[in-house]
């Protein structure tokens, strides 16, 4: 049966960096620009109209990168945001993932790279480069507050498994496949997970685990 395209918002403030990444991603039938902004007001409202699954969105732009995956995630609670940064800084990459941020991604990734990331962001699977996985492990063993351990206890102990692996970046299929239960079951697992953190996604999931020691950083 065939699906929709997957929607998506592209935001950067250098309209070249804007045509080439959208000349790239609209050669592939199953990706589609809804729309194109260069701030993050432009981007968070046109997300709220158009409501896109995925919004691609420049850290360093007018308005700013992290108010704008705050705000799009506020006002379009089901567009998943992936950043994009040509800076390694490990504070600010932190930052972006509290904020809302599902993937934070290096400029210079392979075009088919974005491109596949787009459509893992769209299922809700997280994508960090290499490089900015290290930094926010940086960020996290610098001082980070771990947080409470009341929402954490009162994780099951399978659920407890699940979130130890959603922190390695583990897709619900590798669980299911890991622990010997279905995806269905893993879904429900990664939902109640979810609502328990009181977090909106995988990758602030993952933040927790680490924050609170459930998971070392590498």
């Amino acid at each position: 049966m065939k699906t929709d395209p997957i929607r998506l918002v592209i935001a950067d403030d250098h309209v070249l960096v804007r045509q080439g990444i959208r000349a790239f991603l609209e050669t592939h039938a199953d990706l589609s620009i809804v729309g194109e902004a260069d701030d993050a007001a432009s981007a968070t409202a046109i997300c709220a109209e158009r409501k896109p699954q995925v919004a691609l969105i420049d850290m360093v732009m007018p308005g700013g990168g992290i108010a704008a995956v705050r705000d799009i995630r506020a006002a379009s609670p089901g567009t998943q945001v992936v950043l994009l940064t040509s800076f390694e800084d490990a504070q600010q990459i932190l930052a972006a993932v509290q904020a809302g941020a599902l993937s934070c991604l290096l400029k210079d990734i392979d075009a088919d790279d974005l491109a596949d990331t787009v459509r893992k962001a769209a299922r809700g699977e997280a994508v960090l480069h290499p490089r900015v996985a290290g930094h926010l492990m940086e960020a996290l063993r610098r001082g980070s507050t771990a947080p409470g351990a009341a929402l954490l206890e009162s994780l099951s102990q399978r659920e407890r498994e699940v979130l130890a692996l959603m922190a390695e970046g583990m897709s619900n299929q590798q669980i299911a496949d890991q622990l010997g239960i279905s995806e269905k079951t893993v879904k429900t697992h990664v939902s109640n997970v979810l609502a328990k953190l009181e977090v909106t996604d995988r990758t602030q999931a993952a933040v927790y685990a680490w924050k609170s020691g459930l998971k070392k950083p590498a």
